[in-house]
């Protein structure tokens, strides 16, 4: 029998997913200026890290509007095919306006890495059917080239130029112009749900999977998939929407302070920029990309408490810096260049497995801040497991979400109690895939994650890999993370990643190694101290660097080529 989530269900609002994280922002500006503050002492939600540009929810709201006022102008939503808006552009918080400003004129949001190649761009412009387009001025001629090559045509004024200019091109901030005078918005309705038929069928945003296992997918993704991603996940830390007020002397409550660098054409920094500020009031310090030096001056800039990161942005901490002294670390390749990162209490890491070994030095790099993990994918809205309702056991990467349940099953497809393929249902599900006929949900509505894990009776579930990663040998299936876990224990081990060799069912395993220190004789120890854990004669190779995705996730694929 599938496994329950051990927390009692949740009541889900039947709204959309704008009403939602706008109701629950404009609450707490109502309460207050109800206790007599100002609205010029409004503390912002967003703030770009580099520039110090800020949004407020007041201005994400007025711009929003004004966003979805134009695209209603210039026609979305006339025709059936005309609802799909993407953003093709460099991370900037602006996206956040776009992105409700969308959902708003009842539209369809889908971000596309600015990063694409005129083929792949083309490929997704065609599949998501994009008529209106807002872009970065230097990337308007890979887009008009992608555009040309999928044989497609687009009005010129429906391409806005999220910053730069060009001629005879519209640019967000004169669209936005009007957000000038204070309180002056465009008369507009946004688009709203009351239906729970609707909620459940109308799209709000397409988003493109990482593609570490293949070519990127886009995931269809509705009103109630978010609506119940936010309701399952606790309220982004269990917290209602009036704590900030209630239990703060302050008629503007000193926000928390979040740092994120995490690209937002993906689900997890989407989800971080959009909607944890709205719905908790934190506010999101955003920086464009992840860089050591620009991350740590961040931190000692605005004193930021929490961070929402990934393994990879902790990895390159803790092996790119020297701890120096309490709250305090420098440059590796700068000894000289101090960072006071004392601010921190707390540490989220999301978006690819953390090594358990790891954790425990993470933590001590901020000082014994909690490194808190979840788990999802696109797929399931993002939201799987986590631990903000209960602490997960030992090794577990969360407890599953309220809502919901899952089962492991075996090659045959039978459920089992050990290892298998994780298998998840509830709302947050996702339909499928854009333009694919495939979908990874099944009959049962259970959606087949493709990862390796094993889930306990309490909800705990313990991921290992992707199935595509096992490695199938002689004496049977062999998980790569069970061997990386092993050689991480070592201190002379920076980075490290296990791919198999050979054909299927004879294949064995491969250890990839970046040494923290490079020493004679190292990867012979290496190979005896696997032995001895495993009881398996691995080879160790040593590269300068593991292939990761953007995301931060290995691409196996890549290893044998480094």
């Amino acid at each position: 029998m599938p496994i329950l989530s051990p927390i009692p269900d949740l009541k889900v609002p039947v709204v959309d997913i704008t009403t939602l994280f706008f109701e629950q922002a404009q609450a707490r500006v109502d309460a207050a200026i109800a206790a007599g503050g100002s609205m010029e002492d409004e503390p912002p939600l967003l703030v770009d890290g580099i520039t110090g540009r800020s949004l407020r929810f007041t201005d994400i709201k007025q711009q929003s509007l004004a966003v979805a006022h134009a695209l209603r102008e210039r026609g979305l939503g006339s025709q059936p095919e005309s609802q799909t808006v993407a953003v093709f552009s460099p991370v900037d918080i602006s996206l956040c306006c776009i992105h409700y400003g969308t959902l708003m004129a009842a539209g369809v949001y889908t971000a596309l890495a600015p990063e694409l190649d005129t083929m792949e761009l083309a490929r997704r412009l065609a599949e998501v059917k994009a008529t209106f387009v807002f872009v970065a001025a230097e990337l308007l001629p890979t887009l008009l080239a992608a555009y040309k090559l999928a044989d497609l045509s687009i009005d010129q004024a429906n391409i806005i130029l999220v910053s730069g200019s060009c001629p005879g091109y519209t640019t967000l901030s004169s669209i936005c112009s009007i957000c000038s005078e204070a309180g002056k918005s465009p008369v507009f309705e946004p688009y709203a749900i009351t239906d729970v038929d609707e909620q459940k069928s109308k799209v709000a945003m397409i988003i493109y999977t990482s593609g570490t296992t293949g070519n990127s997918k886009g995931v269809v993704i509705t009103h109630g998939n978010l609506v119940h991603m936010y309701t399952m996940a606790g309220g982004y830390s269990a917290r209602t929407a009036l704590d900030n007020i209630s239990s703060s002397e302050t008629k503007w409550p000193e926000p928390r302070r979040f740092l994120s660098a995490l690209p937002l054409c993906f689900i997890y920094g989407h989800s971080v920029l959009c909607y944890q500020s709205l719905a908790t009031g934190d506010c999101i310090v955003q920086l464009p990309t992840f860089d050591v030096a620009t991350y740590l001056g961040a931190i000692e800039r605005y004193k930021l408490d929490r961070l929402s990161g990934t393994p990879n942005i902790l990895h390159n901490l803790l092996f790119r810096t020297t701890k120096v002294g309490k709250g305090v670390v420098s440059l590796v390749d700068m000894p000289t260049r101090e960072f006071d990162i004392g601010s921190v209490t707390a540490v989220g890491c999301g978006g690819a497995a953390l090594p358990n070994c790891r954790r425990q030095r993470y933590s001590e790099y901020f000082d014994g801040a909690p490194i808190v993990t979840g788990y999802g994918q696109t797929e399931s809205s993002s939201t799987i497991a986590g631990g903000w309702w209960q602490k997960p056991a030992p090794g577990a990467v969360g407890v599953l979400y309220p809502n919901s349940m899952a089962k492991v099953i075996d090659a045959k497809g039978q459920e089992t109690a050990e290892f298998g393929e994780l298998c998840v249902a509830g709302p947050h599900v996702t339909r499928g895939y854009i333009g694919r006929q495939k979908s990874p949900v099944d009959a049962d509505g259970f959606l087949h994650t493709g990862d390796y894990a094993r889930i306990d009776a309490g909800g705990n579930v313990f991921l290992s890999c992707r199935m595509s990663d096992i490695i199938y040998s002689a004496q049977g299936p062999i998980s790569p993370a069970s061997i990386e876990s092993v050689l991480f224990e070592q201190l002379s081990v920076e980075d490290c990643a296990v791919a198999g060799e050979g054909a299927q069912g004879q294949a064995y395993p491969v250890a990839y190694v970046v040494p923290a220190l490079r020493t004679p004789g190292l990867l012979a120890e290496l190979e005896a101290w696997l032995r001895e854990k495993t009881g398996t004669s691995i080879v160790c190779h040593e590269v300068g660097a593991i292939p990761k995705s953007p995301a931060g996730k290995v691409l196996r694929h890549l290893l044998g080529h480094v």
